[in-house]
């Protein structure tokens, strides 16, 4: 993988309309791959004790809910990826270890384009197939601010309308 030749800087995450009102990105940083029309999207959030949303998850001990990671996935592919993609399916997800009140999650995320599967033949009195990304695979790694992996997920976002 071939990074861009500019270093991305960090940026403030625009709201988007997933699970409005909840701001599940705090910063976000993308870079596009020269090689392989992909992306690497890292988002950070920082889990807040006082969130009227962890209120009760759970009582004294704020716990950063699995869905929320989901959603912090969502929102940074949304403003992050050209198109404004979709969340098709999350294929694999793994939570290991708390995000508690305080902590921040960095999750890295590795963006691919999908294409058709080539053995799929275009269906009569259509253009062929191009290879234009039908979608974007993702693999993704959570960490807490101490290194200490959180989370990891496997996803498939589809182009989305703005494509």
């Amino acid at each position: 993988m071939t990074a861009a030749t500019t270093a991305p800087t960090w940026r403030p995450a625009a709201p988007v309309p997933y699970a409005a009102p909840l701001p599940a990105v705090d910063q976000l940083r993308a870079t596009a791959h020269d090689d392989d029309g992909g992306w690497t999207v890292v988002a950070r959030v920082a889990v807040d004790p006082r969130d009227p949303n962890l209120a009760g998850h759970f009582p004294g001990q704020p716990i950063y809910p699995g869905v929320f990671v989901v959603e912090t996935l969502c929102q940074a592919m949304t403003q992050a990826v050209p198109g404004a993609p979709r969340l098709r399916t999350v294929t694999s997800i793994r939570f290991l270890a708390a995000l508690l009140g305080g902590d921040e999650m960095e999750l890295t995320l590795d963006v691919r384009p999908t294409t058709p599967a080539a053995s799929t033949p275009a269906p009569t009195g259509s253009a062929p197939a191009t290879s234009a990304p039908s979608g974007w695979g993702v693999r993704g790694v959570a960490r807490r601010t101490d290194g200490t992996v959180t989370a990891q997920l496997r996803a498939v976002f589809d182009v989305g309308a703005g494509a």
